[in-house]
C-alpha cells in the first residue's frame, strides 16, 4: 500500500489550446464552444480562467471524490465483469444540462468542493495498488 500523497500541487496550471484575440481576450480552443474570456473570467467549463494573459486550468490534481465501484456501473459494464474500477471525478463541464444529477459539481465554484489532492501519476498508482485488476474511470 502507498502513502496518502501530500505534494503540493499548484492552485493553477497553464494549458495549451487557446490564443490572444486583437480585442485583449483570449479564446479557449479546447472545445466547441470557444469561449471568449476577458481577464479574471472563466469559461462555461468554470474550471479554465483567463489569468494573468494566458488561460489557466484551476481543478489540476484535484478531485471531488475518490471511491472503487464495480464495473457493472460504468459504461463499460460488458468489460471485465465482476472487476472493480477506481472512480474519481473533478468539477467541471462543458455542457448545460438542466436535469444533469452531477451539477452541484460539475458547475461548482466553490473551491472547497475539490476536497482531494492527488497528481494524475497518484491516481494511476492508486489504481494498481488498491484494484488488482487495476481499472481507471472518470
Amino acid at each position: 500500500m502507498i502513502a496518502k500523497p501530500t505534494e503540493f500541487l499548484s492552485d493553477t496550471v497553464p494549458t495549451k489550446y487557446w490564443h490572444r484575440l486583437d480585442d485583449g481576450r483570449v479564446q479557449c480552443d479546447l472545445c466547441p464552444r470557444a469561449c471568449k474570456m476577458r481577464e479574471g473570467q472563466r469559461g462555461l467549463c468554470f474550471v479554465r480562467t483567463h489569468q494573468g494573459g494566458q488561460v489557466v486550468l484551476t481543478t489540476y490534481g484535484r478531485s471531488s471524490g475518490f471511491c472503487i465501484d464495480p464495473i457493472e456501473k460504468k459504461p463499460l459494464n460488458h468489460f471485465l465483469p465482476g472487476t472493480p474500477v477506481l472512480s474519481f471525478g473533478t468539477t467541471g463541464c462543458n455542457l448545460a444540462c438542466r436535469f444533469c444529477q452531477n451539477w452541484d459539481i460539475s458547475k461548482s465554484r466553490a473551491m472547497d468542493t475539490l476536497a482531494d489532492q492527488a497528481a494524475p501519476e497518484t491516481i494511476a498508482r492508486y489504481g494498481f495498488y488498491l484494484i488488482a485488476s487495476p481499472g481507471i474511470a472518470s
